[in-house]
């Protein structure tokens, strides 16, 4: 833990503690685009370069709440012991007929075979494991080394099998960075904090730099210093190498469960200057978006990028085309099956984001079988993708899932979806719900559920998912609401604007969040519930289409004869330099009371407006700022009968009406 400072005085006090991984201390965005939402779990990393926490299908979506950085100074934990391994023994040979010089490694090399001499005697075979760099034992058989680690002995060059696991050190990153921060330090032993491990990937990026370095001036000397181009160039420049020596900046960290995964990189590809270096790899990108430019050599470009866990091709990429009906342009990333062949090899590729881009009809996820993300919202397939989702060797880990505005011809089975976090199928010409919601293996931690704009006609029955927080069946033809709205679900939103609902269940508790507005409710019940429910939360849940009729007719209903003359000419005299006032007006004939409270409404409409036509041009200024500001016609109101009491000092604030009771809120 870290150690408090000393209370009282200035003296400061140095103690080495082991490094901890780093909290963000400004918001994440990598993910985004969810709205409001981040720090999803996408899974541990199959790279050990970069150390997420273990998969943990079950994390919360939510957003990690940043805290403030303690920065201690790093040093070596207890070391720990490895667990058994095979024993070397199983791969010692007799190298006596081995006569290969020793390399710089200390290894010998003959018929493209690497040897290390042992303490034990004897040499083994080894290779370089590709996950973390470490020489380990391997068999001729084999293709991949499945022998015990092996270190080497400084001083007398001979190898041995690794027996404890150390933790890296602050002075251990600095040696060979040297400009690095303490909190950079801590950053790199966060997500490798294997000592041994670090200390082959800080060799590796200080042998690699140079050349990084050279490729990346060539490319700022080719461009007019002058230009705004090069303004572009030098600033991806100097990200690129710092990122390369892992040395990301506070807003550039990712965070996944609350555990640094690694660092992110939005790049405009006209910017990007090592277009010829596959050996250079950029280990710490674990979020890589990117933006228009020319199309890359994939093979080469995202082999740079071995550890990415999130990817985002962002349009406009590649060349123009046109995807609708209108003939209108639109620019998009034309996904090629060689880009997408590349995908595939991102092993530990967790979220896949096409928004926009132009897929091919013979785009495919099969083979991304990591994936926790799919966002296919915009693309323009030109054919079904509910048959693609399918293609996904397992479903149960699949969290989040956009097809928005895509042409489906039945929305996705969402059965075996157990992990199911966010789906979007907004827009997508589905008839009927996704088959499986309300299954006993259906997605029963489904937190956001969107279906809006779709002719569904019937509601989804949302009773067995617990953990909804937001719920959009916007125009979708409904009658009624749907099945499972509890005082406790949908938790935040529930939006059903647009449809064809007439009542109020007596079951269903208005609340903040809830989205009425566009539907045909006449019930004088639910009507009143309406008006008690802008009191009680501040916020309009239901408003009528505004009428049409401009003049004083609407609001001179069962007023008397003898009256009617003398209230169209008060009307008449706010046309014109006071028009903004009538036009707020109107709009009260939105609200509930319009169509239940008619008569107690004119009453207050037209003192309203007699009050206004006594006041001075102070307080009409103020009147007319309250109309033009205040956007429920409601609270308009009721803020302007407020503001006449107060400016009416004589009538000890008297009310201007006599209002109802209220139905009580069941």
């Amino acid at each position: 833990m870290p150690v408090k400072p000393p209370r009282g005085g200035s003296s400061r006090v140095d103690i080495d503690t082991p490094a901890s991984p780093a909290r963000p201390t400004d918001p994440d965005t990598a993910l985004v685009d969810l709205p409001g939402r981040r720090g999803f779990e996408m899974g541990a990393s199959l790279d050990p370069l970069l150390r997420p926490a273990p998969s943990s299908i079950g994390a919360d979506i939510e957003a990690v709440s940043p805290s403030h950085t303690v920065v201690v100074h790093a040093a070596p934990l207890d070391a720990r012991p490895i667990a058994p391994d095979v024993s070397l023994a199983a791969y010692v040979t007799d190298g006596r007929a081995i006569r290969a010089p020793v390399n710089n490694e200390g290894l010998r090399v003959i018929n493209k075979r690497t040897y290390a001499d042992l303490q034990i005697g004897g040499m083994a075979m080894v290779a370089a494991d590709p996950d973390t760099g470490l020489y380990r034992a391997r068999r001729p058989s084999e293709l991949l080394p499945s022998g015990p680690v092996l270190l080497r002995d400084a001083a007398s060059g001979l190898w041995h099998p690794r027996l404890v696991v150390e933790q890296a050190t602050r002075a251990q990153v600095k040696k060979y960075l040297p400009e690095a921060t303490d909190q950079q330090a801590d950053d790199f032993i966060a997500l490798i904090g294997d000592k041994d491990i670090a200390d082959v990937e800080l060799r590796r990026v200080q042998i690699g730099f140079s050349e990084l370095d050279s490729k990346i001036r060539l490319r700022e000397l080719s461009v007019n210093q002058y230009s705004d181009s090069y303004t572009a160039v030098s600033a991806v420049g100097a990200k690129l190498r710092r990122l390369y020596k892992w040395l990301g900046e506070p807003d550039e960290r990712v965070y996944k469960n609350e555990r640094l995964t690694g660092f992110k990189l939005e790049l405009d590809l006209d910017s990007w200057p090592v277009r010829d270096l596959p050996s250079r790899q950029f280990r710490s990108i674990s979020d890589l978006t990117l933006r228009a430019g020319w199309e890359p050599d994939v093979h080469i470009f995202l082999a740079q990028f071995p550890n990415v866990e999130s990817l985002k091709i962002a349009a406009p990429l590649g060349p123009p085309s046109i995807n609708r009906p209108s003939g209108q342009i639109y620019f998009h990333a034309s996904v090629n099956p060689p880009l997408v062949a590349q995908f595939k090899k991102l092993a530990g590729l967790r979220e896949l984001n096409l928004e926009e881009c132009a897929l091919r009809p013979d785009f495919s996820v099969a083979g991304m079988n990591e994936l926790r993300v799919l966002k296919l919202g915009s693309s323009y397939a030109g054919r079904d993708l509910s048959a693609l989702v399918g293609q996904l060797s397992d479903l149960r880990r699949l969290q989040v899932l956009e097809l928005q505005r895509n042409v489906l011809r039945a929305a996705p089975d969402v059965s075996d979806m157990a992990e199911l976090r966010y789906l979007d199928l907004t827009d997508t010409g589905i008839f009927k719900p996704p088959a499986g919601l309300d299954s006993e293996r259906g997605p029963k931690h489904l937190e956001v559920l969107k279906l809006a704009d779709n002719p569904l006609h019937f509601a989804p029955s949302v009773k067995t998912l617990t953990a909804l927080r937001e719920l959009d069946l916007s125009n979708t033809g409904l009658e009624k609401f749907p099945e499972g709205i509890t005082p406790q679900l949908p938790t935040t939103v529930l939006d059903l604007s647009n449809n064809r609902i007439k009542s109020i269940p007596e079951s269903v508790e208005l609340r903040a969040g809830f989205n009425l507005n566009g539907n045909p409710i006449n019930d004088p019940s639910s009507l009143r519930r309406l008006i008690h429910a802008r009191i009680k939360t501040g916020s309009d849940i239901w408003l009528a289409e505004q009428h049409t009729d401009r003049s004083a007719a609407l609001w001179l209903r069962n007023v008397p004869q003898a009256q009617a003359a003398e209230k169209a000419r008060l009307w008449d005299s706010f046309e014109g330099p006071w028009s903004t006032l009538l036009n707020g007006i109107r709009t009260l004939s939105r609200t509930p009371e319009f169509h239940v409270e008619r008569p107690l409404l004119q009453r207050r409409v037209w003192r309203v407006l007699e009050n206004f036509s006594q006041a001075d041009a102070v307080e009409r200024a103020w009147l007319s700022t309250i109309v033009e500001f205040e956007s429920s016609p409601g609270k308009m109101l009721d803020w302007l009968e407020a503001e006449i009491r107060k400016y009416d000092g004589g009538r000890q604030n008297p009310p201007l009406h006599h209002r109802p009771k209220r139905p009580r809120l069941e």
